[in-house]
């Protein structure tokens, strides 16, 4: 109950920003933002969703592949889609770890490589942010050389947590990973950043600094769990930061939840036909989530299966 609560108010508090957002901006601009988007921008922005969906199931694979000695490769591709499912429709907060359940084999490995995934991705913005803050505020220099040197020093001390330790299948030099999922990352971050552009540029001036910039506070918008994905906090930044690019605030809002709409909600539909293709997997999906903090604790507490 408490954790369809907190669900609940998470998607009631996107809602609502989203909703206070939209009455600040000029709603028939926002409208006929959608009614003006360029066919060859179209393209061009799927075609960069496409290159984003790929390099995140790269980096899925390659975790897997890394903390995982018993899986097979058939389950990577419905375990990464089913994610973006589970993320957007299952209250609680076991649906990031409820793909590695859905996986055959030794849970132990992929519990981890949903773990890594989820803290590597967030060392990563949270450095980017870091760096980029000084730009933006330059009275908070400080603030953001601590938040990176507090970050490098969390991450150096991550591999001797014992959570860590108890859930390895196999020795790991991770600061090799987090080398190479930071080049994926990084890739993802840039594409991102160009999909900003390639829609915005068809009525806006703007750089592609400009939308790294704006896009770096953007990406991070689902760091705090205060939203469902990070809706209507990434809607807000992107009115504020796209501003100061001369981007008028209606279509900064329009191309954050089209981009949002492309990027998150179309996997996770592909995700659904995957869960509705594995019927088996679907009728114990329920009792799986409901178990996966049960099952968690046990393997922490147990190396063996």
């Amino acid at each position: 109950m408490k954790q369809k609560i907190f669900y609940l108010i998470k998607l009631l508090v996107g809602i609502v920003l989203v909703i206070w957002i939209l009455q600040q901006v000029d709603q028939q601009q926002f409208v006929n933002y959608f009614q003006h988007i360029g066919f060859i921008e179209l393209v061009v922005t799927c075609i960069l969703t496409a290159i984003i969906i790929v390099l995140q199931y790269s980096r899925w694979k390659y975790l897997v592949q890394n903390y995982s000695i018993d899986f097979e490769k058939k389950d990577l591709l419905p375990s990464f889609l089913a994610g973006f499912t589970l993320r957007l429709m299952i209250p609680g907060g076991h649906a990031e770890w409820s793909k590695a359940f859905l996986m055959s084999g030794r849970k132990r490995g992929k519990v981890l490589a949903v773990g890594m995934e989820k803290v590597l991705q967030t060392v990563f913005k949270i450095i980017l942010i870091g760096l980029v803050l000084p730009l933006s505020f330059p009275r908070y220099t400080l603030l953001g050389i601590i938040i990176i040197v507090t970050t490098i020093v969390a991450y150096f001390l991550l591999p001797r947590f014992t959570l860590v330790q108890n859930l390895m299948e196999r020795e790991v030099n991770t600061h090799w990973l987090f080398f190479i999922t930071s080049l994926q990352s990084t890739g993802i971050f840039l594409v991102s950043a160009g999909q900003y552009f390639v829609l915005l540029n068809q009525d806006y001036d703007l750089s592609l600094l400009e939308s790294m910039h704006a896009t770096i506070y953007l990406w991070a918008a689902g760091i705090f769990p205060l939203s469902i994905s990070g809706l209507g906090i990434r809607e807000g930044l992107a009115v504020y930061f796209f501003r100061k690019a001369g981007v008028a605030s209606a279509d900064a809002v329009a191309t954050s939840l089209f981009l949002f709409t492309l990027n998150a909600i179309v996997p996770a539909l592909v995700g659904i036909y995957y869960l509705y293709r594995n019927r088996e997997n679907l009728k114990t999906l329920r009792q799986t989530i409901r178990s996966s903090k049960e099952l968690l604790g046990s393997l922490l507490k147990n190396k063996k299966e």
